[in-house]
């Protein structure tokens, strides 16, 4: 997979659409902010649109195990190269780990973007657990 023309243009504007929208499963959450940010830059979902299908942390989890991964670093680790944090760019992913669950989010040019239960934070890269080569 290679980087779309527009990229930049389309990662913002898709950290963007999900400052304006609500957390919640299934509309914005750690593994969405991560799969629209791998589809702005590459044109396309790490694993089509049948695994975006769910709306309660449960059905989330049925939608990992059903791909045969426990977490979204597993997800992400199947689809991308593993990469040190600090040689990530904008556009890659990677994974914190917060309150016990492990979380996704997308580097950005102000930190990384991850989704929380209110809103969108950006962290700076010595929080990031792990991360991934968007390509």
């Amino acid at each position: 997979m290679t980087r779309v023309v527009d990229w930049e243009r389309r990662l913002k504007a898709a950290i963007q659409k999900h400052q304006g929208l609500p957390s919640q499963y299934g509309v914005s959450d750690c593994y969405l902010i991560a799969d629209d940010a791998v589809e702005a830059v590459t044109g396309k979902t790490m694993f089509g649109l049948a695994a975006r299908r769910y709306s309660t942390p449960v059905g989330a989890a049925k939608q990992l195990r059903k791909r045969g991964f426990e977490t979204v670093e597993d997800a992400f680790a199947a689809r991308f190269a593993a990469i040190p944090p600090t040689l990530a760019q904008r556009g890659d992913i990677g994974v914190i780990e917060r309150n016990g669950e492990i979380c996704g989010g997308v580097f950005t040019a102000i930190g990384f973007a991850i989704r929380d239960d209110k809103r969108v934070l950006f962290l700076p890269v010595s929080a990031v657990k792990a991360a991934f080569r968007v390509e």
